[in-house]
């Protein structure tokens, strides 16, 4: 027998937990957290006590309660009775959170796969914010690259690069003794590497498969255009042409299209890239595995800025040891106070403070990340906060984004080469939209299987 069983990602944006079986193999494709993950029962102060492991997960229906899955720490506080595992591995599309964030829970002994720019972005967001992603002890955490051939008792997964909005995305061809069945993890084909997803679309349609697993994050919007991410670093170019000002842009650091987009602008304009020390580690990181990037150390359009610390003196002693290793190439408020014009700086919501120091005058701020942040209801004291700062310092603000998934017509393009024998929709809410465009969409539910 083959099966799917779904435990994340069924009817939900994000969060895919999907069991693949197939004779005696149990493997997990991603083990993430949902983008709702707890907001029924947490706020703020109000959060489970992580010391418990998931007993209140437990309690409330957010973790499945599956046996011979999770580790001996994670179950102590729990009447589920720890037990050797039976997973034979999980594979980890990309580095997401609602792709990877709950791998912290699951037996150290269970081997997991991802990418080798997956594993090191994982790192050093590990190393820079241990409570925001850590994926806990690992015994056996085995790395592939594209076109990579992975063995699991009979079953054989190839893992193909796609574009995405972080580096290391990958989707999956897997081998079972029922047929090929494709699994897209998150994918686009509108920024500069839709060659990879174009690779992906060919080699899954050659593989003639028996089932495909797609996501459609956009399959519920219409829109009138999807921006691509030239488009975006047009515009930031634009932007940052006509300021009479420092410029200032907020996007994820895991996001290195739109650094290349932001960098590529600044120097079009003869401008100077700042970004924080922590934006340089992880740039810095990722150098071995992108080698477009430029050398945060020596780069004479990139800047590394140091915040005020306690001596106020702007010293070796005042930051960490980490941090020096970007010292030689260090900036300061005080530069570009003198000489704003001078500069496009990385900036996000937690360093506003920096204004502060920086007393911009005819400053432009662009917003280059999700659009749900200036949409949904949930933020709107963050937004509000944010944008009582941009009133005060008299800062134009901008936005100059493009999605990291692929839009509806995209979608529709890669089903319609792919041309599974059964379409199967994931990390969307958009479920039925798929029918318009198979003949045969079998709906995932949570929490029950699909037989192949």
């Amino acid at each position: 027998m083959t099966s799917l069983t779904f435990y994340g990602g069924a009817g939900e944006i994000g969060g895919n937990k999907i069991l693949l079986q197939d004779k005696n193999v149990k493997i997990y494709l991603d083990f993430g957290e949902s983008f709702t993950f707890g907001k029924d029962f947490f706020y703020e102060y109000l959060s489970p006590r992580t010391v418990n492991g998931l007993e209140v997960y437990f309690e409330f229906n957010m973790i499945p309660r599956i046996s011979k899955l999770y580790s001996k720490e994670m179950l102590k506080a729990t009447s589920l009775k720890h037990q050797k595992p039976d997973v034979d591995a999980i594979l980890i599309s990309h580095s997401h959170s609602d792709h990877a964030g709950h791998l912290s829970f699951i037996d150290e002994d269970i081997p997991v796969y991802m990418g080798h720019c997956t594993h090191k972005l994982i790192d050093v967001y590990t190393r820079l914010y241990k409570s925001f992603q850590d994926i806990g002890i690992h015994n056996q955490l085995k790395e592939f690259k594209s076109g990579d051939r992975i063995k699991i008792k009979h079953v054989e997964i190839t893992p193909i690069h796609v574009e995405h909005s972080v580096p290391g995305a990958y989707g999956f061809i897997i081998k079972t003794s029922k047929g090929n069945i494709v699994y897209t993890g998150d994918f686009r084909m509108h920024g500069p590497r839709a060659d990879l997803t174009k690779e992906f679309i060919a080699k899954a349609k050659a593989s003639k498969p028996i089932a495909m697993l797609c996501e459609g994050t956009r399959m519920s919007s219409d829109v009138e255009h999807n921006y691509t991410e030239e488009e975006v670093e047009s515009k930031v170019n634009e932007i940052t042409k006509a300021s009479k000002g420092a410029v200032f842009g907020h996007f994820a650091m895991s996001n290195v299209d739109r650094f290349m987009s932001f960098y590529n602008a600044a120097k079009k304009n003869k401008r100077i890239m700042v970004i924080d020390t922590r934006f340089a580690l992880i740039l810095d990181s990722l150098r071995e595995h992108i080698k477009i990037l430029p050398d945060v150390r020596t780069d004479k359009s990139i800047k590394v800025y140091y915040r005020i610390a306690k001596s106020c003196t702007f010293c070796e002693k005042d930051y960490a040891v980490w941090e020096r290793e970007y010292f030689n190439n260090k900036i300061t408020y005080n530069e570009i106070k003198k000489n704003p014009r001078k500069y496009l700086m990385h900036m996000r919501f937690v360093e506003l403070m920096e204004f502060v120091y920086l007393q911009p005058k005819q400053a432009d701020f662009i917003y280059s990340s999700s659009e749900h942040f200036y949409e949904g209801e949930e933020n709107e004291e963050e937004r509000t906060v944010w944008e009582n700062w941009m009133k005060h310092f008299k800062i134009r603000f901008h936005k100059a984004h493009c999605s990291g998934h692929a839009d509806k017509d995209t979608l529709k393009q890669a089903i319609e080469s792919i041309n599974p024998k059964a379409l199967i929709p994931i990390h969307t809410q958009a479920e039925e939209e798929f029918k318009k465009l198979h003949k045969n969409v079998l709906l995932p539910e949570k929490n029950k299987m699909i037989e192949l």
